[in-house]
């Protein structure tokens, strides 16, 4: 394959290699550096008499420009975790320019260790355009090695951070604990289970942010963490999965946000260009975590998620409205970025009743960049070991049913690509649109009920519209005939669907 620049980097040899792999013609295909005076991942491929360019503003860019071109010349899309997918091949007309709608695009990972999926979600997630990972400290010690290639070579950049205080405590206090410890503690917080690492690093929020000594401990580690790997891009740690109320709440935004600036500081003081951000986090459903409420606003930059939404509205409940609200002030309050974390494909919040939301994530991705938000993460949070263990859900394949939605937030990022009209057949689109208004309702029973969700059958007051939202669901599935690749989710689904029912129903 020729190219017009010698390859200079690990990235380029990698795009390369992917071009070598996947196409087929015989117009040789050049590689250009241009400056197109926007983000380091905006491209451009032409046609140019009988060669095709692919210009992007830095070696990540020319990547992305290899795998749109590689869609476009030879239809082949990467949808799918496990096999690629063919459409018709529609070449490239004139000028086809590639630009994000976000500077920031990531998945976001706090307890999956599975090493394979891991390198699955990096290759289809570079390939429709992320470029970011988002890992837990405690993940990162256990995945770090077996992944630091497949990292490099996209050029991801990587984030640090999520719930891992207890860890960090832990780990500058010179105590042995594993990664794998650490995340099980997590996977337990959620449904209020201890585990041996939990019951001894209990942590309260306020505690920490009064505590000099050991906020100079974590920083150090943070510095050391940072120092070792240049792919550490950003540094996201979050208070414990707690809500500060009461008189806890009065101090805590406040100082939250002067714990990372200290981070900020003492990143910047041994001069390394690592990004510091505070989280804005209803915890607990907590709103003293979320709202500003004339709280200074801090130095650093901002990641902003809200648990607990409706999907089948637009923040249109009054729960949400304000939320949105909240969301304004914030960015109305700075010019630091902030960026928006979802839940699109979080198996907790979402369930096994796992909900298609291809809809509203392209409205999502339209409200937040009117709004002037900088970026997008969307959480990826497995089955949990409760809903594993039972005899129904054996052929409940989580990771590709996640990836459905993760694929279309992937691809909504970029102006002008395609997403459902490619992955689905205008059948499936409609079923789609019928699972996404139905089942898309057990969002806000979940938050509604938390930490109880639809599929345990607890709350008796619900009955009966649970009973009519999960009746709905059925007809949908039956009145379909479900293909490829909706077909193994939506008989996965049913079966989840009629479990859950008959639970309701006994209450």
């Amino acid at each position: 394959m020729n190219t017009s620049i010698k390859i200079q980097n690990e990235i380029e040899q990698f795009a390369l290699t992917e071009l070598n792999s996947y196409y087929t013609g015989e117009k040789p295909v050049h590689f250009e550096y241009v400056d197109m005076g926007l983000t380091d991942d905006h491209f451009e491929m032409i046609q140019q008499d009988n060669q095709y360019v692919i210009r992007g503003n830095s070696s990540r860019a020319i990547l992305y420009g290899v795998y749109r071109f590689i869609e476009k010349v030879e239809g082949i899309l990467f949808l799918d975790l496990k096999k690629q997918q063919t459409i018709e091949a529609v070449g490239i007309d004139g000028v086809y320019v590639g630009k994000p709608r976000f500077t920031r695009r990531g998945n976001v990972f706090e307890t999956i260790d599975d090493v394979p999926f891991l390198k699955s979600m990096l290759d289809v997630g570079t390939k429709n355009g992320l470029n970011e990972v988002f890992f837990t400290f405690f993940l990162w010690d256990e995945v770090k090695d077996a992944l630091f290639e497949d990292i490099r070579k996209r050029g991801i950049e990587v984030t640090l951070g999520g719930h891992s205080l207890r860890y960090l405590i832990a780990k500058a206090r010179g105590l042995q604990v594993t990664g794998k410890a650490a995340a099980d503690g997590a996977v337990n917080d959620l449904i209020g289970e201890e585990t041996e690492f939990t019951t001894a690093h209990a942590i309260k929020n306020h505690d920490f942010l009064q505590d000099e000594q050991a906020q100079q401990q974590v920083i150090e580690l943070i510095v050391s963490y940072c120092k070792n790997e240049p792919a550490i891009r950003r540094i996201s740690l979050w208070p414990e999965d707690v809500g500060a109320i009461g008189e806890g709440a009065v101090q805590f935004l406040t100082r939250y946000i002067a714990f990372a600036e200290k981070v900020q500081l003492a990143l910047q003081q041994v001069g390394l260009q690592v990004d510091v951000e505070h989280i804005v986090y209803n915890a607990g459903l907590s709103w003293e975590m979320l709202e500003r409420k004339q709280q200074r606003v801090g130095t650093t930059d901002i990641l902003y998620a809200y648990w607990g939404r409706d999907y089948t509205k637009s923040y249109e409940s009054e729960r949400d409205v304000r939320a949105w609200q909240s969301l304004e002030d914030w960015r109305q309050a700075t010019e630091k970025s902030i960026t928006v974390f979802e839940y699109y494909s979080d198996h907790f919040m979402l369930s096994e009743l796992f909900p298609l939301l291809f809809k509203q994530i392209a409205v999502d991705v339209d409200r937040y960049e009117e709004l002037g938000c900088d970026g997008m993460v969307n959480l990826v949070v497995p089955l949990h070991k409760v809903a594993k263990a039972q005899a129904h859900m054996g052929n409940y394949d989580y990771q590709q049913y996640q990836q459905l939605n993760n694929i279309v937030f992937a691809r909504s990022l970029w102006e002008g690509l395609e997403t459902i009209p490619h992955l689905l057949s205008e059948s499936m689109q409609q079923f789609a649109q019928q699972i996404e208004h139905q089942l898309g309702q057990n969002s806000q029973f979940n938050a509604k009920f938390f930490p109880s969700r639809v599929v345990e059958a607890k709350n008796p007051e619900a009955k009966s519209d649970v009973i009519q939202m999960l009746t709905a669901v059925e007809q949908v599935i039956e009145q379909a005939s479900p293909e490829a690749p909706l077909q193994h989710y939506a008989q996965a689904l049913k079966e989840v669907v009629r479990i859950t029912k008959e639970r309701w129903e006994a209450l």
